[in-house]
């Protein structure tokens, strides 16, 4: 237990609106203290609110909307960390096998579990004796008391808003074609609707564009090939960008690192985790 990774954040605006879709190689323990509004996970559209903790998974594209002021714990921690803090008795990886559940917390409960994120924000490691110990006690309070409550939920009912339903066959077509050409107006053909109309009611239902949907789940799906140890060529012509060049521009714009380099990091880590008794 010594490489604990996690971050943990209490995030307050007065005003709040993700400014784009995204995606990490973590897992997001998510509290709401405000209800501001909606979050787009696992293309749909679910209620941001108070009073329920989400988990949203790794290399899972999502985005929160919000409206007006936002207030909420994050907790990020590694599949890694997930591994090292289980034990054949207490297996928090259980919490691996979907890539997202949202959790209603009764009053009571939702007190007890700000109690522990606020305990876990107060012991940091400092480096002083005994300061690691306290943290990752801490954390383990934390997680004993998230992972049941996760382990027995679901991603639960979406909205469903009429634009929404317009769009689900969209963004199901989209998700099914990404190693092929896409535009706009072959979407909007495909359909039978126009450009402005796609364009309008797809922003509408996701809180986002097409080409920005198109973009980020082609960057995702390359990121898995990658994990399979797929070439970073081929994995940029399977995710559907035609020239190499501007898929590790694009790549490395969204995620910070080259295909090459994230690959490489990736198998890497997978390694260390199978040595040291880790379930993928």
């Amino acid at each position: 237990m010594n490489n604990v990774e996690f971050h943990l954040a209490l995030n307050q605006n007065d005003t709040w609106n993700m400014s784009r879709l995204h995606f990490h190689d973590h897992y997001e323990f998510l509290l709401p203290l405000t209800s501001p509004g909606n979050i787009f996970v696992n293309d749909q559209v679910y209620p941001l609110q108070r009073g329920t903790l989400y988990l949203i998974g790794e290399n899972t594209l999502h985005r929160t909307m919000a409206t007006g002021s936002h207030a909420r714990y994050i907790l990020h921690i590694s599949r890694r960390s997930l591994s090292e803090l289980s034990t054949p008795q207490t297996d928090f990886m259980q919490l691996t096998r979907d890539t997202f559940r949202r959790a209603d917390l009764p009053p009571e409960q939702m007190s007890r579990t700000i109690e522990l994120f606020q305990a876990l924000e107060r012991n940091k490691n400092d480096g002083a004796f005994g300061s690691d110990i306290r943290q990752t006690a801490a954390l383990l309070n934390l997680l004993l008391a998230l992972a049941p409550m996760l382990s027995a939920s679901t991603a639960g009912e979406a909205i469903r808003n009429k634009d929404f339903l317009r769009v689900a066959p969209i963004l199901d077509y989209i998700r099914d074609s990404l190693s092929e050409p896409l535009t706009l107006d072959q979407i909007a053909g495909k359909f039978f609707i126009s450009k402005h109309y796609l364009c309008r009611i797809f922003k509408s239902a996701t809180g986002f564009s097409v080409m920005e949907y198109i973009i980020y789940s082609r960057i995702l799906k390359a990121r898995q090939l990658l994990q399979e140890g797929v070439s970073v060529q081929q994995a940029g012509e399977m995710s559907g960008f035609s020239d190499n060049s501007h898929f590790i521009r694009t790549f490395g714009h969204l995620t910070g690192t080259s295909p090459g380099r994230y690959a490489k990091e990736y198998q890497t880590s997978d390694q260390i985790l199978l040595r040291e008794g880790g379930r993928p």
